[in-house]
């Protein structure tokens, strides 16, 4: 038994398991057709975003446009430097993934178009494919080998895809949202559908995050469907609601908005630097310090675990402040917004969106961590331990 998971033991701890590969690793037709989805729907997002962009260039609201322009050119540009270090990592490791980029050209063409999950989620595919075809071979062994490049290629793209939602799609959603609170009335076809493109997407990609990693892991139990969808309503509801919060901020003291934010990503990246920053980029001070500022930036609407540790008191911390902006942002709202909005459709949706789905998505995340998330009780591992040592 490794000597951190003894200490915990000793420790009076309880500790969480993830996910191991299953016995049975047989490839579906759904998980090759979620992988193509998965692929179709990140040009499908892509292309709605340049599309309102586009707009906004045609109807000369240059403002909106270069904002737009920036919250899809910044997080395209975080995923390539994040993808190029995973490629780092793999040349160290001697990995034999990156099937589909195997020629050196293509895989800086496809960076420089600042497409990175794409290569990930391409060559988790053609893994899938090729542990499908040793099955049906009766090729145990490279089956598995497979199937294991599959899950690490998914547990990368899935990483990507964190990024990806969380620096890229949610801000866009809190410029469209904000924008379409101003009643654009000629562009609101074009921001609701870049708004409904990123929102379907993201309570889904925090959770199948969660779950590659938990299957690229191999030596745990796995996340039951139940549990998954528990993650997906959870991170969902509290990112609509944080989203909502800061649009309607945006929406009326916009600067004030801009450096609320900047102060809670600030704070956020010191958070990791001090206390949970990864070994992801420990190579290089300046890319610990930027990949700490990148997930600072998702901590604005969610929050995922660097490393591994205990959960609660880093959640309880975590949620607690952002239910208090939350509630502060609809006070403002309700109190300071202006007499026009309050007479439109949007201001009671608004102030209950704000604050309504996040006790929802509290609340499912208790009960997932309550009921559905795998873990070991104490004494059953330390008595499983005594007995491995007294064999």
């Amino acid at each position: 038994m490794p000597k951190a998971t003894r200490e915990m033991l000793e420790n009076g701890f309880s500790y969480d398991e993830p996910d191991r590969m299953p016995n049975n690793i047989r490839i579906k037709d759904l998980d090759i057709f979620m992988y193509g989805v998965a692929i179709v729907g990140h040009f499908v997002d892509l292309g709605l975003d340049i599309n309102v962009a586009v707009q906004y260039f045609i109807t000369k609201n240059i403002v909106e446009f270069g904002w737009t322009l920036v919250f899809i050119l910044l997080p395209a540009f975080v995923n390539t430097a994040v993808s190029v270090r995973m490629y780092s990592q793999d040349k160290q490791q001697h990995s034999l993934s990156n099937e589909f980029t195997k020629r050196k050209w293509l895989r800086i063409f496809i960076l420089v178009l600042q497409m990175a999950p794409i290569l990930r989620f391409a060559d988790a595919l053609i893994y899938a494919i090729k542990s499908r075809r040793a099955a049906r071979k009766q090729d145990v062994s490279s089956q598995r080998m497979y199937y294991g490049l599959m899950l690490k290629e998914d547990s990368d793209a899935a990483l990507l895809r964190i990024f990806e939602c969380f620096l890229e799609a949610a801000p866009q959603q809190v410029l469209q949202t904000s924008l379409l609170l101003r009643q654009y009335e000629h562009l609101a076809v074009h921001q609701l559908l870049s708004i409904c493109s990123s929102i379907v997407g993201m309570g889904w990609c925090l959770a199948a995050y969660q779950r590659a990693v938990r299957f690229a892991q191999q030596d745990k139990n796995n996340v039951t469907w139940i549990g998954t969808i528990l993650q997906v309503l959870w991170h969902f509801l509290v990112t609509l609601s944080r989203i909502t919060s800061i649009s309607i901020v945006v929406y009326m003291f916009p600067l004030w908005a801009v450096l609320a934010c900047g102060i809670h990503i600030l704070v956020m990246t010191t958070w990791l630097q001090f206390f949970d920053h990864s070994s992801f980029c420990s190579h290089n001070k300046l890319a610990q310090f930027c990949f700490s500022l990148a997930l600072g930036g998702v901590y604005l609407f969610t929050f995922i675990l660097p490393v591994e540790g205990r959960t609660r008191y880093r959640y309880t911390v975590y949620y607690t402040l952002c239910f208090l902006q939350n509630f502060v942002c609809s006070i403002l709202w309700y109190v300071y917004v202006n007499d026009d909005m309050r007479l439109t459709v949007f201001f009671y949706p608004v102030f209950v969106l704000s604050i309504v789905p996040f006790v929802f998505g509290i609340i499912f995340m208790l009960v997932y961590y309550g009921f559905f998330h795998p873990k070991v009780s104490v004494r059953s591992s330390s008595i499983s331990m005594k007995e491995d040592e007294d064999s």
